[in-house]
C-alpha cells in the first residue's frame, strides 16, 4: 500500500499539490521525468514538473489520456489521468507505473480537496479584504480620505507595493483622462492625470473586467508601453463603476522581480473596487449636496450683500469680491458693453495687471468675453491656449502669440438685464479651469443675481439722475421764469453745466437778424464774434458732441444744442439761440448727456418762448385795443350775463346819443323790439356753433349787420357791427378800384405785348444786321485783303511796309466784323442748340468761366433757348462790367416741365442800395433780365452779399 507524504496530503493550492505529486511520482516509478498537468477554464496546463527528458511531451498524449479517461502510452512516454489531472512520465518502469494507476481515483478526489479549499479560501480572502475596507473607511462621506483608504487597502491586501485610484474627468474618441490622483507606495505625486487608451477603457469600462499585466508575459503589449512610466514587475488594474456611471479606475503593481498577478489577485482588486465605487459614489453624492448646499449659502449671502448697495460702482466690487470667493479665480473683471455695441472695456477689475485693464478691448463675438457677450451664455474655456476660442482684443492676441498670456482657465458670464447686455463678468485661473459641471452652474446663478444687483443699481443710480435733472430743469425754469437778465442768464448756464458734468459753458440768444445779441458764460470768457460765428455755424437739429476741432480753447470735447421755441413757419425763424458746454477731457458726451442737454435746452426755451409770448401777448393787446379804438365798425363786449363791458369810440359815436351810455346796458335790449328775436338768434347760435352767429338789426335809424361770437369758455359774448350805409359805400369804393386796376392789367398787358414784340424786331434786327455783316460787309473786306495781300507781294522796300501795315488793319477789322456777327447772332444757337451757345459765351467771357449741365439734356424751344442764351450773355456781361471776380459759373439744370438756370460769380457783390442807386443812374441791367423772365413766364432772384458775390437764377417753362 502506497503510502502519501505529508507534502502531497497537507498542500492547500492546486500547484502545491501537483509539485507534490510529481516528486512522487518520479521515484515511484523510476521515470526520468515527470509533469503535472490540470486542465482548467477549457484548457488544459502544465502546474509543476520533475526530473528531465520533459521536451519529449507536446500535451497531445495527455490530452487523449484526459478524454479517454485510462491509461495511454507512446514510446517512452505515459499519460495516467486522475480527475481534471493528468501524470505524464518519461522513461518510467512500466509495471512501477500500473501500480500508481491503481491509485488515480485517490489522486483525483485529493486533487478536488485541493481545489475545494482554495477556492473556500480565496472566498474568504475576498470577504476578508472586503470587509477590513469597510472598517477602514468606516461610512466616511469625505472623498479624498475614500480614496486614499482605498489605494492602500488594495496594496496591502495585494501584498504589493503601490497602488492609486483616480476618478475621470474628460471621455472621448481616444479613451479617457483622469483628474486628481490618490496615491499609496508612491514617491512623487501625480500631475496631470492618467490617461486610459481606447482599448483598455473598452475592456474596464465597456465590460467591466479587470487587466492583469506581468513583465515576463506582457512586455511587448501595448499595455507595456503605456505602463512604461511607472515600470511595474506586475500590476492589476480594475474599474470603478457605479449606478451605471464609470467613475475611474483602481490600479495596483508591485516593483518585486518575478512577482506575478493572480487570477485571484484580479479577482479581489474586483471585488475591492466594486465595494469601494459604492463608498466612493456616495462620497461623491454627498460631496455633491454639500457643495450644492455651500453653493445655494453662498448664494444667499452673496444675494443679501449685493442687493444691499445701490450704487453702482459698490455693487461691481462686490460682485468681483464674491466671485473670487466662491470659484477662487485668480482674477476677475466686469467688462461693459459700449454704446456701439461691438466692444466690451473692463469697467472694473480686481487681480488684472494695470496695463492688461487698460490696454484691453474685448471685440463682441471673439474670445471668451466676446462669445459670451454675442451668446447671451456662459462660455469657458479649459485652457484657453488650447481651446481654439482666439482673444476678443489685440492687446491679448498679442500676448498669446508672444506666449505671455498669464491665464489658462476663463470662464466669461454674461451680464443681462431689461435693457439688454450690461457687460460680462470674466473670470482667469493661471492653472486650467478647475470648475465642474456643478461649479459651472452655481456660476450661471451668480452671473444671474449680479445682474439683478447691477439692474437695481442702475435703475436707483437713474432715478437718481432723473430727479437730479427735474431739480435743474425745474430751478432753470423758475430763474428764467423770473428774471432774464445777464445774472439770471448766467446762474442757468451754471446749473446746466455742472448737470452735464461740464466744466465750461455758455448760453447765447439771438437778435431779429440771428445774431448773437446777449451771452451768459460760465468759468469762460466771453467768446469772440468769430468763435460765436463758429459755434453757430455747427447748429444743427438737436444737441451734437462736438470734436476738439470745433471747440472753444482749451476744450477737449463739448456739445451744443440749439434753443428753438417750436414757433414760425421754418426752423430758421424758430431759433432762440444755443447752449454750449465743454469739458478738457477727449471723450464725447454720451447719449444720457445730450439728452440731458436737449431736455435744458427745450427747458430754458421754453421759459424764454413763455416771457416773449407774454410780452408779445401784451404788445398785441395793445394793438388790438389801438385797432378797436381806431376802427370804424361797431365793437361792443359783453359778459355772461349780457351786460356791456366795453364799447369802442365807434360804437359809442353811433349809438349813446339814442341809447345813452352803453357800459351796464344790457346787450339784447339795445335793438329795436322788432329786430330783439333777431339778435336772440344770433346769441343762441354763437353759444352752440363755433361759427358765430349773424343777423341784422335796427337800432334807431340805423340798420345794422352784427356778428356776435362767444369769448372764452361762454364767460362773455363779443360783437361787431357795421353800418350797412357804410358798406355799400364801401362796395362802390370797390368797384371802382376794381375797374382802375383792370384798366391797369390792361395796359400793362398791353406793355407786355409790346415788349415781346419789341424784343422780336429786336432779335429779327440783330440776325438780319449779323447776316449782312457776314455775308456782305465781311466778304468786301475779305475781298480787300487778298487785293492788298497781292499788291504787297509786287511792292518793296517802304511801300511793302505801308501795304504790310493796311493788311494787318484790314485783318483785324475782319476779325472784329465777325466778332460783333457773332454777338449779334451767333450761328451756334441756331446751329448746334443751347448748350453750346453757352460753351462760346463762357469761352468769350473776360472773367474765367465755367459750364455745369445737370438733369437729362434736351433741345427747348427756339424761344426759350434764346432767353436765355439772351439772359445768361447779359448776366456774364454784368460779371465783366462789376463784379471785379475772379471766376464764374454757368450751371443748368434740366427739369421734368422747366429748365433752371443760376449764374454765378465770386465778386464784390452788391446791396440794395446799391441796385437802386444804378437802376437811378440808368443802369437797367437788373430790371431789363426780370422783365424778360417774366416776359417768358419765368421767375428770376438775386442773391447778392459784400464780398460773397452774386448768384442769379431765373427759371423758364419748356
Amino acid at each position: 500500500m502506497l503510502n502519501f507524504p505529508a507534502s502531497l496530503t497537507g498542500a492547500t493550492t492546486a500547484a502545491q499539490f501537483g509539485s507534490a505529486l510529481a516528486k512522487l511520482a518520479c521515484e515511484r516509478t523510476d521515470a526520468h521525468g515527470v509533469q503535472v498537468w490540470l486542465a482548467a477554464h477549457g484548457s488544459l496546463d502544465v502546474i509543476a514538473t520533475e526530473g528531465r527528458g520533459l521536451g519529449l511531451s507536446d500535451g497531445v498524449l495527455a490530452a487523449e489520456a484526459l478524454g479517454a479517461g485510462s491509461l495511454l502510452c507512446a514510446g517512452m512516454l505515459c499519460a495516467l489521468p486522475f480527475g481534471c489531472g493528468v501524470l505524464e512520465f518519461v522513461g518510467a518502469d512500466p509495471e512501477k507505473v500500473q501500480e500508481l494507476a491503481g491509485l488515480s481515483l485517490l489522486l483525483g478526489l485529493a486533487l478536488e480537496g485541493v481545489q475545494a479549499r482554495e477556492a473556500r479560501r480565496g472566498s474568504g480572502r475576498i470577504s476578508e479584504t472586503v470587509e477590513a475596507l469597510v472598517r477602514r473607511l468606516g461610512g466616511s462621506l469625505d472623498l479624498s480620505e475614500v480614496l486614499t483608504k482605498t489605494a492602500e487597502s488594495a496594496a496591502l491586501a495585494l501584498g504589493f507595493e503601490r497602488a492609486f485610484v483616480a476618478l475621470f474627468s474628460e471621455f472621448g474618441e481616444m479613451g479617457a483622462r483622469t483628474g486628481e490622483v490618490f496615491t499609496f507606495g508612491f514617491d512623487e505625486a501625480f500631475s496631470g492625470g492618467i490617461g486610459v487608451g481606447p482599448v483598455s477603457f473598452e475592456k474596464l469600462v465597456r465590460r467591466g473586467e479587470t487587466i492583469r499585466f506581468e513583465r515576463t508575459r506582457d512586455s511587448t503589449s501595448p499595455l507595456s508601453q503605456g505602463l512604461a512610466e511607472l515600470n511595474p514587475e506586475a500590476a492589476v488594474i480594475a474599474p470603478l463603476s457605479a449606478r451605471g456611471r464609470a467613475l475611474g479606475l483602481l490600479y495596483v503593481d508591485t516593483q518585486s522581480l518575478g512577482a506575478a498577478a493572480s487570477e485571484d489577485d484580479a479577482r479581489l482588486v474586483l471585488a475591492l473596487a466594486e465595494q469601494a465605487s459604492l463608498a466612493i459614489d456616495n462620497a461623491r453624492l454627498y460631496g455633491i449636496e454639500t457643495r450644492k448646499r455651500e453653493g445655494a449659502e453662498a448664494l444667499r449671502d452673496a444675494g443679501a450683500d449685493l442687493a444691499g448697495s445701490l450704487h453702482l460702482s459698490d455693487t461691481l466690487s462686490k460682485v468681483l469680491e464674491r466671485a473670487l470667493s466662491l470659484f477662487e479665480a485668480d482674477a476677475a473683471g466686469v467688462y461693459e458693453l459700449h454704446p456701439d455695441g461691438r466692444t466690451l472695456n473692463i469697467r472694473s477689475a480686481v487681480g488684472l495687471p494695470s496695463e492688461y485693464v487698460l490696454r484691453v478691448r474685448a471685440k463682441v463675438g471673439a474670445g471668451v468675453t466676446g462669445r459670451a457677450a454675442s451668446s447671451r451664455e456662459m462660455v469657458a474655456a479649459y485652457d484657453l491656449n488650447t481651446a481654439g476660442l482666439g482673444a476678443g482684443s489685440r492687446y491679448t492676441r498679442q500676448l498669446l502669440a508672444q506666449g505671455r498670456y498669464p491665464y489658462r482657465g476663463v470662464v466669461g458670464l454674461p451680464l443681462l438685464t431689461r435693457g439688454g447686455v450690461f457687460g460680462v463678468l470674466t473670470l482667469y485661473w493661471h492653472a486650467p479651469l478647475p470648475l465642474d459641471e456643478d461649479d459651472l452652474a452655481l456660476a450661471g446663478v451668480f452671473a444671474g443675481q449680479a445682474s439683478l444687483a447691477i439692474e437695481n443699481a442702475r435703475l436707483y443710480e437713474e432715478e437718481l439722475r432723473r430727479e437730479r435733472e427735474a431739480a435743474v430743469l425745474l430751478n432753470v425754469g423758475r430763474l428764467l421764469g423770473e428774471d432774464q437778465s445777464d445774472r439770471a442768464l448766467a446762474e442757468a448756464i451754471r446749473l446746466a453745466v455742472l448737470a452735464m458734468n461740464g466744466s465750461r459753458g455758455l448760453i447765447a440768444l439771438f437778435g431779429e437778424q440771428h445774431e448773437v445779441t446777449r451771452c451768459a458764460t460760465y468759468n469762460l470768457h466771453t467768446p469772440t464774434p468769430d468763435e460765436l460765428a463758429s459755434l453757430v455755424a455747427q447748429l444743427g437739429r438737436g444737441p451734437r458732441p462736438l470734436t476738439r476741432r470745433y471747440c472753444l480753447p482749451v476744450a477737449g470735447s463739448a456739445l451744443i444744442v440749439p434753443l428753438s421755441s417750436g414757433l414760425g413757419p421754418d426752423a430758421e425763424q424758430q431759433l432762440l439761440g444755443f447752449l454750449y458746454a465743454d469739458d478738457s477731457d477727449t471723450e464725447a458726451p454720451s447719449d444720457r448727456v445730450l439728452g440731458l442737454a436737449r431736455s435744458v435746452a427745450d427747458q430754458m426755451a421754453l421759459t424764454l418762448t413763455r416771457e416773449r409770448l407774454l410780452a408779445a401777448l401784451a404788445r398785441e393787446e395793445a394793438r388790438y385795443r389801438q385797432l378797436a379804438e381806431g376802427a370804424h365798425d361797431l365793437i361792443i363786449s359783453a359778459d355772461g350775463d349780457g351786460l356791456v363791458t366795453y364799447a369802442n369810440p365807434a360804437a359809442q359815436k353811433l349809438l349813446e346819443p339814442l341809447l345813452g351810455p352803453l357800459v351796464g346796458a344790457r346787450l339784447p335790449l339795445l335793438p329795436t323790439p322788432a329786430t330783439q328775436p333777431a339778435l336772440y338768434e344770433a346769441l343762441r347760435a354763437a353759444r352752440t356753433r363755433s361759427a358765430g352767429g349773424r343777423a341784422e338789426i335796427a337800432v334807431g335809424p340805423y340798420r345794422l349787420e352784427v356778428r356776435l361770437s362767444v369769448v372764452g369758455a361762454g364767460e362773455g359774448v363779443l360783437m361787431v357791427a357795421r353800418d350797412l350805409s357804410e358798406l355799400q359805400t364801401l362796395a362802390d369804393e370797390i368797384t371802382r378800384r376794381g375797374q382802375a386796376l383792370e384798366a391797369a392789367t390792361s395796359r400793362q398787358s398791353e406793355l407786355r405785348t409790346y415788349l415781346a414784340l419789341f424784343t422780336q424786331a429786336q432779335e429779327e434786327e440783330r440776325r438780319r444786321i449779323s447776316r449782312e455783316l457776314h455775308d456782305d460787309t465781311a466778304q468786301v473786306l475779305t475781298a480787300s485783303t487778298r487785293r492788298v495781300a497781292r499788291l504787297a507781294r509786287d511792292l518793296s522796300g517802304d511801300q511793302k511796309e505801308r501795304a504790310d501795315d493796311i493788311l494787318t488793319d484790314l485783318n483785324a477789322a475782319i476779325e472784329s466784323v465777325r466778332r460783333f456777327a457773332r454777338n449779334l447772332r451767333p450761328s451756334v444757337l441756331d446751329d448746334l442748340g443751347l448748350l453750346p451757345a453757352l460753351e462760346w459765351l463762357a469761352s468769350q467771357a473776360q472773367t474765367d468761366t465755367r459750364l455745369e449741365v445737370s438733369g437729362a439734356e434736351r433741345r427747348l424751344p427756339a424761344s426759350t433757348e434764346l432767353t436765355v442764351f439772351r439772359l445768361v450773355q447779359e448776366a456774364l456781361n454784368n460779371v465783366d462790367k462789376h463784379a471785379a471776380a475772379h471766376t464764374a459759373a454757368i450751371r443748368v439744370a434740366f427739369q421734368p416741365q422747366a429748365v433752371r438756370v443760376a449764374v454765378q460769380d465770386d465778386g464784390r457783390g452788391f446791396t440794395t442800395e446799391e441796385a437802386d442807386a444804378q437802376a437811378k443812374g440808368g443802369h437797367l441791367g437788373l430790371i431789363g433780365l426780370r422783365e424778360r423772365v417774366e416776359l417768358a413766364g419765368g421767375e428770376l432772384s438775386v442773391d447778392s452779399r459784400l464780398g460773397a458775390g452774386t448768384t442769379l437764377v431765373f427759371e423758364l417753362p419748356d
